[in-house]
């Protein structure tokens, strides 16, 4: 990029030695520049959100994740994309730029989750009984 950037200074100068005018390289090169930052807006942007993810690690490879309408465990974050694996063994490649921007559930960010379960017993079950099956079916497991 160096070298591209020296070329185009060596030849802006030898124009300006030459007697051509200078303004109209300029102009072309700012609609060049223009151009260039559109067609790369979407790769800018991912770029972006993968140096914000690796900055400041809102998840890591093995966390189990949420985003996008997606979850799965963190394979692999590039510097573009992150790629989770689904619970159904597929791979999503989801852009950086989008996760950034976006809410990201880190599932096994804490080490201790809570769960409810809806247990239906009859009206005329004894609850203190009840109580006392699903705790010993829980214990076993």
């Amino acid at each position: 990029m160096v070298k591209a950037l020296l070329y185009v200074s060596l030849f802006i100068g030898l124009a300006t030695i030459l007697g051509v005018p200078v303004s109209s390289f300029l102009a072309i090169l700012g609609a060049a520049g223009l151009a260039i930052g559109l067609a790369l807006q979407g790769s800018l942007s991912n770029f972006a959100g993968g140096v914000l993810i690796l900055l400041f690690k809102p998840f890591k490879v093995g966390d189990v994740i949420s985003g996008q309408s997606h979850t799965g465990t963190v394979s692999k974050i590039d510097i573009l994309y992150t790629h989770l694996n689904t619970f159904d063994n597929s791979e999503v490649v989801i852009p950086n730029g989008i996760l950034a921007n976006s809410d990201v559930v880190n599932i096994t960010a804490n080490p201790t989750r809570r769960i409810e379960i809806n247990v239906g017993v009859s009206y005329d079950t004894d609850l203190k009984k009840a109580r006392e099956v699903i705790f010993e079916i829980l214990k076993k497991r």
